[in-house]
């Protein structure tokens, strides 16, 4: 890259409380550049990005923009300035439709009176440049997580910014929907636009960066240009060690007897499920975004229960009406939202760890309350690694892994049978990915099962024994271990088995 950097940040420090988030940080991005930032959870990449979109205020350092010195104080201030920031979490309002959610602040007028008209039809212009038919009327809180990331990006978009950060843009899209927004990356560069973009999944990384800044404890490792920055030294670099096991070795003696099944199961997003989990297998769940996938794992744990079929659980019959009854038979369920449907974000870890045990204790008995409960569950944290200033620490104040490890250690105490795993590594840093990964195997390895459900393929080839392919609400076929991506992605569009072919070779 040549000329002035279009964003100059010099000297960046950001403390709180004592404890520095950021030390003397620097970072630019040229227009037309895709730069890199990777870290684990706690690096200071989003602490950065704060900064930069008016957030935070820095406690020392500057920011320059087109070589102008700048500082704000409101994110406002900073959208001023052509800065768009896509957070990882959503800031959208459930209850107003995709337009006005776009538009919130930005509503144009005609006559003195809102114009709707108008607002529907730039909504829809921008829903297509990602590749999406979502109606601009629709209600936010009827849409899944994956369609609200993509209204989350177009309302940034219609800033028509010259800086845009992207935070984990296609950690909740699945395959299709992730291409269409890396397309849309291609094209804001091609316009000139600078984009900083933070991301775990390293293929992604690869395929789009121009330059790699890799943070670490709050302090710049270092900046180089893509093609010197192999996946193994960005990860070295992040965790401080070599990852060369990241997925868990499969089991010696491939598993054989039947743990859950589900047989001809069907209600109003599902067709003719035949599914079978078998004792110590890891079975992957794959499919496009409206594939049916997600209604499968609701269904599994009775938050949308089956209509007709029947399940097995260890060969007894089970009926499965609703989540409380799926725990009480053994079976946890780690949801994609960790956030809105797996915590409660203002009680501590250490409760939060505990709602399976208080919601099946019986009311008088209350096993799970005093110092023997809480130093278990406190054992069963430290076990999962879960890194906190102590568990009595609201959980909202964690990391997204450590999060997930937070839930997860709450299924672990409850002695389950079966979890099931929706979009288990959002949002999560490498580190802390391999962690769960291990953890998951060796939950399968003491005899029990786990249905995982993921967008990220690498993920699902990686990590599951057997792989089903979900397409419009039924099984469209299923895999081995080790099948390619290709192979799984033809399933995902429907293909024939002469096109499967045709697409894996």
């Amino acid at each position: 890259m040549t000329g002035m950097p279009v964003l100059q940040m010099r000297g960046i420090v950001k403390a709180f409380r004592g404890v520095v988030a950021l030390d003397q940080v620097d970072f630019d991005c040229f227009a037309g550049e895709v730069h890199a930032i990777c870290g684990e959870n706690g690096a200071g990449k989003s602490t950065l990005m704060k900064i930069l979109g008016g957030g935070y205020r820095p406690d020392a350092g500057e920011i320059r923009i087109s070589d102008q010195p700048v500082r704000f104080t409101h994110p406002v201030e900073a959208q001023a300035a052509g800065i768009s920031v896509i957070h990882q979490e959503l800031s959208l309002l459930p209850h107003r439709s995709v337009a006005e959610n776009i538009f919130m602040g930005r509503e144009p007028s005609r006559r003195g009176f809102l114009d709707r008209q108008q607002m529907r039809q730039r909504t829809a212009t921008l829903l297509a440049q990602l590749g999406t038919r979502i109606d601009p009327d629709q209600r936010v809180a009827t849409l899944s997580i994956a369609s609200q990331q993509l209204v989350e990006i177009a309302k940034a978009l219609l800033l028509d910014a010259r800086v845009v950060v992207m935070d984990e843009p296609t950690a909740a899209l699945d395959e299709r929907d992730s291409r269409s927004l890396l397309q849309l990356v291609q094209n804001l560069r091609k316009d000139g636009v600078a984009i900083v973009y933070i991301s775990h999944r390293m293929p992604e990384v690869m395929a789009i960066a121009d330059r790699v800044t890799v943070l670490k404890d709050g302090c710049k490792i270092w900046t180089r240009p893509q093609a010197s920055a192999d996946v193994n030294s960005i990860v070295t670099a992040m965790v401080g060690r070599d990852l060369k096991h990241f997925y868990p070795k499969p089991p010696v003696v491939e598993p054989r007897e039947s743990l859950f099944s589900i047989e001809n199961g069907e209600n109003a997003q599902l067709h003719g499920i035949d599914l079978h989990l078998r004792v110590g297998e890891i079975l992957g769940v794959a499919g496009l975004e409206d594939s049916g996938k997600a209604a499968l794992a609701q269904a599994i744990v009775g938050d949308v229960p089956l209509k007709t079929g029947s399940m097995k659980l260890r060969g007894k019959p089970v009926t499965i009406l609703s989540p409380r009854r799926a725990a009480a038979h053994g079976m946890g369920y780690v949801p994609a939202d960790r956030k809105g449907e797996g915590l409660m974000l203002r009680q501590s870890v250490r409760d939060n760890a505990l709602l399976s045990l208080h919601a099946m204790a019986a009311s008088l008995s209350r096993p799970d309350r005093g110092a023997l409960a809480y130093r278990k569950i406190d054992d069963g944290l430290r076990a999962m690694d879960v890194r906190a200033a102590n568990f009595g620490q609201p959980v909202g104040a964690l990391s997204g892994g450590n999060q997930q490890k937070t839930i997860i250690s709450r299924w672990l105490a409850q002695a389950s049978d079966m979890l099931v795993f929706v979009e288990p590594t959002r949002g999560i840093d490498i580190a802390a990915k391999a962690a769960i990964y291990e953890t998951m195997r060796q939950f399968v390895d003491s005899g029990r099962g786990i249905v995982v459900i993921s967008s990220d393929l690498p993920e699902i080839i990686g990590l599951s024994d057997r792989i089903v392919v979900m397409h419009r609400g039924a099984i469209a076929g299923e895999l081995p271990r080790g099948s390619s991506e290709a192979a799984v992605v033809a399933l995902s569009l429907g293909l024939g088995m002469h096109e499967r072919q045709d697409a894996a070779a």
